[in-house]
């Protein structure tokens, strides 16, 4: 019986070691697996396979490069970084041999809608001169796009989208393009509204792009650009929208009706005194700005200035005719919940220094020509604001009753005349920063 037992022993080892033999010889296959984190609202996550794992505090637009991981069916479970629970994704993936898979995390968190985004690659690589670029929509609160490809000139208007009405969770084939200086840019699904402009970007011969637009916080698109490269040591890239919003006013109260021109292009025709146009999207930068005479050549302002992406100015053509010139000013449009926000320019030539009053109190003393307040944060509500000859209990105009609203932002700006019987006498607009 004992021979009998040393006898299992060594047909058991000697089963065992010809086992490990085979999987030396044939070890499991492999896919490359890639994670990306755009859910804006959620933490910095951990991802695991079944109960390994494989990244850490992966922060929001984070992304790995490609893993190497066993190719068969998969359960991709994320979590918040450092604990095990909630896991936010719980779901089987299956990875084939040799495959190439980018999972991004998508969705909101706290609406409930957070979920993996599957991409398919192949790993083939470009043809030579050229580069590969998937593009695809990842910002869950943005309608559908159309995605532009084009050279950093190209005028939008003639220009066919690259992907047309890409719907959230919608990413494009792959697109290979000459290598060379490009501009993204999203508009609107079938219209040429702008959304996201990246600006010009430099993109190399044999890149393997993945670029998504995921939701942004600043600035002045609702997006940014998560480009997914293939390359050691950067796995991503984040671009911002590079535009600058910028809104022009006729203040000079004896000036005619005028043409607004940027680096020499038409931009506003036949601007009346006191219109106010929107914000316009330019590409920062320095930005020539020219205003003349409604259909003539005949410039009476011409001024460059530098602007900065995401950020919000206002030009205004102030004086009279004859000394007519630009007040640019940056305007800050963030809001306060519970509070209207509002900000005082003294824009009339004439009229000398003045304190503004709103319902009787004095809330910017000693404002001059030119003179701006910072934005003042008010309860919302009705307001009647004058402007008095300064230190005095002189009032010079009174205004009617303006109502401001919580969660707005608002610019008011003394322009006119004070001369006796002016065609433009002393007022105030009001003006909607956002």
């Amino acid at each position: 019986m004992a021979r009998f037992s040393k006898l299992m022993v060594v047909l058991l080892s000697a089963v065992f070691l010809a086992a490990c033999g085979d999987d030396d010889d044939n070890p499991p296959p492999e896919a490359n697996l890639r994670i990306a984190h755009a859910s804006a609202d959620a933490p910095n996550v951990d991802v695991y396979l079944e109960k390994d794992k494989i990244l850490s505090n992966v922060p929001y637009t984070g992304a790995s490069e490609f893993l190497s991981v066993f190719a068969k069916k998969r359960n991709l479970i994320v979590t918040p970084a450092g604990a095990s629970t909630p896991q936010v994704i719980d779901s089987t993936i299956t990875l084939t041999s040799d495959s190439f898979t980018t999972v991004v995390v998508v969705g909101s968190l706290t609406k409930g809608t957070i979920e993996p985004l599957l991409i398919s690659e192949d790993g083939t690589v470009p043809a030579a001169g050229k580069l590969k670029l998937r593009a695809g929509h990842a910002a869950p609160d943005v309608p559908a796009v159309d995605i532009y490809v084009t050279a950093p000139g190209a005028d939008l208007a003639a220009a066919t989208p690259a992907v047309a009405n890409a719907a959230y969770k919608d990413v494009s084939g792959v697109l290979q393009i000459p290598q060379g200086d490009y501009r993204i840019r999203a508009t609107l699904a079938g219209t040429k509204t702008v959304a996201y402009d990246s600006g010009a970007v430099s993109l190399a011969a044999g890149m393997d792009l993945v670029a998504l637009a995921v939701p942004a916080s600043t600035g002045n698109s609702p997006v940014q650009l998560l480009v997914l490269t293939r390359a050691t040591g950067t796995p991503r890239l984040v671009i911002p929208d590079a535009t600058s919003l910028v809104r022009v006013m006729h203040a000079s109260p004896d000036a005619p009706a005028v043409d607004v021109l940027v680096d020499n292009i038409v931009a506003l025709t036949n601007v009346p005194y006191p219109a106010a146009s929107g914000y316009l999207g330019l590409l920062s930068g320095t930005r020539n700005f020219k205003v003349n005479a409604t259909g003539t050549s005949t410039t009476v302002i011409d001024v460059s200035a530098p602007l900065t992406a995401g950020k919000s100015y206002s030009v205004f053509a102030v004086g009279f005719l004859a000394g007519i010139e630009p007040l640019l000013l940056e305007d800050d449009r963030s809001v306060l919940a519970a509070k209207a926000r509002i900000r005082v320019i003294h824009g009339s030539p004439d009229a000398p220094a003045v304190d503004v009053r709103a319902n009787d109190t004095v809330v910017v003393p000693n404002l001059a020509f030119k003179g701006a307040s910072s934005y003042l944060e008010v309860p919302p509500g009705n307001y009647v604001f004058k402007l008095n000859l300064a230190g005095t209990g002189t009032t010079a105009f009174t205004s009617p009753i303006i109502a401001l609203g919580a969660g707005k932002v608002y610019t008011a700006i003394a322009i006119g005349s004070a001369a006796p019987a002016a065609a433009n006498p002393l007022t105030i607009k009001l003006l909607i920063d956002k």
